[in-house]
């Protein structure tokens, strides 16, 4: 786990799903850490919707095929 003192690897223009069924989405990079947690914004490739997402959720995620 990265602390504020550790650099976080964030894949910037990383294609990924939302878990192995949802909807693909583009990562743009991080944001302000909200209530203590990483985040990072995300687009959503179908719709356009910029929207925050988590940043452990997003590791999770599969790359997109």
């Amino acid at each position: 786990m990265a602390t504020a003192t550790q650099p976080v690897a964030i894949p910037v223009g990383t294609i990924k799903s939302f878990g192995p069924y949802g909807p693909e989405y583009e990562v743009l990079g991080p944001t302000e850490p909200e209530n203590g947690a990483r985040q990072i914004k995300v687009v959503i490739v179908r719709t356009g919707e910029e929207t925050t997402y988590g940043y452990d959720e997003m590791l999770a995620d599969p790359e997109a095929l």
